[in-house]
């Protein structure tokens, strides 16, 4: 029986610098050396979770922008991508103008589709990240620090001129007390067309994510493409906060790392050490399943 083990980064695999230890590297690439299936699944994009995961030797599919995309990490190809109606792209803007928030708009870049550059992440300048101008608030700042001169970055001097086309994923980051508003009110304009989170920035305390997508894009339907294209018989995963909550659903067992949310540690099948302490590392050397030789 052959297991997949899907693990989320910030803040479960990766330490609380953002970036895996000596023993988690030296664990992961031990197991996937030895044939063991060993995926991620991440809201960041695959650029982005290029630039944390150090000597992880991370090959294969991976669930990027929070299950919008599947990708081939070892190929650049998209296997899966699912995107926002356009419609729906103009109703949300709508919102976000009628309450005050701005937000960054990530999108499918036509350019480099039209040149037969790899899309959703895959390729450094594969999709396009957008925001108004002088209208980034502590939040988007922090990210666009964070995340430092990358080439998806986009910003336009008004709300019209943001992208529509390809649209995939619209973000806010602001106090929960401004956004839970925002996403009641998409959810109801909306419901069924999107699918929204609302979940801590874990490396800035006080900041929540209002994540939007298109329905099915969620790590949920990521890690069942996973298994589906390693031809899993069973699925193990790792998390530590709300949208992880999608896999835990549809793994055989889910297991939460001690500085995970009460919500997440709530749904495991159990409760490991924390990201601090290599709890993921540490459970892998334990149970991972070395396939046998054939």
């Amino acid at each position: 029986m052959t297991t997949l083990y899907v693990c989320d980064l910030d803040g479960t695999l990766l330490g609380p610098e953002a970036s895996p230890s000596a023993f988690t590297v030296d664990t992961v690439n031990g197991l996937v050396a030895h044939g063991v299936h060993v995926a991620v699944a991440t809201a960041r994009s695959a650029v982005s979770l290029r630039r944390v995961v150090g000597d992880l030797d991370l090959r294969g599919p991976a669930c990027v922008y929070g299950g919008a995309f599947v990708v081939d990490l070892s190929t650049g190809e998209t296997l899966v991508q699912r995107v926002l109606d356009t419609a729906v792209v103009d109703g949300i803007l709508d919102v976000f103008a009628r309450t005050g928030t701005s937000p960054l708009v990530y999108s499918l870049d036509p350019a480099a589709e039209a040149s037969e550059e790899t899309v959703a992440g895959a390729g450094e300048h594969a999709d396009t990240v957008g925001w108004v101008r002088g209208h980034e608030g502590p939040g988007i700042a922090w990210y666009l620090g964070d995340r430092g001169d990358d080439p998806r970055f986009r910003p336009v001097d008004s709300p019209a001129d943001l992208t529509r086309e390809g649209t995939f994923s619209i973000v806010a980051l602001a106090p929960e007390s401004d956004l839970e508003p925002v996403r009641r009110t998409i959810e109801r304009e909306f419901a069924g067309h999107v699918t929204a989170t609302l979940q801590e920035e874990t490396y800035l305390p006080g900041i929540y994510w209002l994540e939007l997508a298109a329905p099915g894009a969620d790590k949920g339907h990521g890690v069942l493409e996973l298994k589906s294209l390693l031809g899993a018989d069973r699925v193990v995963v790792f998390g530590d906060n709300r949208n992880d909550l999608a896999m835990f659903r549809v793994a055989d067992a889910s297991y939460a790392v001690a500085n995970a949310s009460a919500e997440v540690r709530e749904a495991a099948t159990g409760v490991i050490g924390s990201n601090a302490d290599d709890g993921v590392a540490h459970w892998l050397a334990a149970h991972a399943r070395v396939p046998a030789r054939r």
